[in-house]
């Protein structure tokens, strides 16, 4: 409002060219400014001063008005180039902040997305691991079994080749001459045996009934011959029973050396990956939480400096309406001083009654 009243003050002292010299000097008189320096020529014509020495006052007058609006304008000039650069320093804040948020923000979202995965990862490698263990204790048990199942197998030929070689020596005494009743202890420990083996019994079935055949009918080298004959192949199968099922066994011996030593080095490289996939999903979640950290520390930052600029930018604003305000009274003071110069040069006399009828 004050500002409007200058400016309309500043309208009329140019009108009053137009209007006359009393109405002109009333209008100055009616501000303040106005009144204090018709006061002061008052004062100075009451005292019968020269006009020029009036002059010389409003030259003064002036002049401070220019020195004012000089200092002024340098000071104003100062406080925009201090809020120019804080500003660009707030700017220059804001912009960085924003972008830690921004980095931050794709940080944690991709490593979310990395976790996922790493947390899928390691339970696929868990359920690996279980996998991996449950084969191994079931083929370790199978392969136990194996050899277990030879060893019994195996030790069952041993044992008829045995009773086999037994008989085989028993039919070799008969054929020397020994009489059936010298081996008759022998022969029935031995047919006992064969009769009681329960792992060949069609093998040994023949070798049983020719024994008894023996027994019953009496000994003849014919018969000797022929169960030596019979005793021989059948011995013959067994070794290459034994032989066979050795064969296997080292076969399968040997798949399980190796199988076991691929499924050993297959769990120790789960396990390893396991631990791997463990520190990464921790690292991954450090990640996480240091960037959220960072984004809620950023966040705030931020805030502080939008919160200065506004702050600033509302600090020049004020400034730069009293300085406007202030430049419109002194360019309205100015006017009025320079319309009294007009009027005391050009009509002092009207001028100085004017000045005489004030109160």
């Amino acid at each position: 409002m004050q500002k409007i009243a200058l400016l309309a003050l500043v309208l009329a002292v140019t009108a009053a060219k137009f209007v006359d010299t009393h109405t002109t000097l009333a209008q100055i008189n009616s501000d303040p400014f106005g009144h204090v320096v018709l006061s002061a020529i008052k004062a100075h014509l009451q005292a019968s001063t020269p006009a020029n020495e009036v002059n010389m006052l409003l030259n003064g007058v002036g002049a401070g008005l220019v020195q004012d609006q000089n200092d002024h304008d340098h000071a104003f000039e100062l406080d925009t180039t201090t809020n120019n650069r804080i500003v660009e320093d707030l700017e220059k804040e804001i912009l960085y902040h924003q972008n830690q948020i921004a980095s931050n923000t794709q940080l944690r979202d991709d490593t979310i997305e990395a976790l996922a995965v790493s947390e899928e990862d390691i339970r696929v490698t868990i359920s690996d691991i279980a996998n991996n263990e449950a084969t191994y204790a079931r083929e370790e048990a199978t392969r136990n079994q194996q050899h277990e199942t030879f060893v019994s197998k195996v030790a069952a030929i041993d044992d008829v080749i045995d009773a086999i070689d037994e008989a085989a020596k028993l039919i070799q005494h008969l054929s020397l001459g020994a009489s059936f009743a010298q081996l008759k202890s022998k022969y029935d420990t031995l047919h006992k045996k064969l009769s009681d083996n329960t792992s060949h019994t069609a093998l040994l079935q023949p070798v049983i009934t020719a024994l008894t055949e023996l027994a019953t009918h009496g000994v003849n080298q014919k018969a000797l011959t022929k169960i030596a004959q019979l005793l021989s192949e059948i011995r013959q199968q067994l070794v290459q029973e034994k032989a066979a099922k050795t064969d296997v066994e080292e076969r399968q011996a040997a798949h399980w050396a190796e199988f076991s030593v691929h499924l050993a080095n297959e769990h120790t490289r789960l396990v390893e990956r396991k631990a791997q996939l463990e520190v990464q999903i921790q690292e991954q979640k450090d990640t996480i939480e240091d960037a959220q950290s960072w984004i809620e520390f950023h966040t705030l930052e931020l805030e502080n400096s939008e919160e200065r600029l506004a702050g600033q930018q509302a600090w020049y604003a004020v400034q730069s309406e009293i300085y406007e305000t202030q430049t419109a009274e002194r360019t309205a003071q100015q006017e009025i001083v320079d319309r009294l110069q007009e009027h005391i040069s050009e009509k002092l006399s009207t001028t100085a009654q004017f000045i005489a009828s004030r109160n």
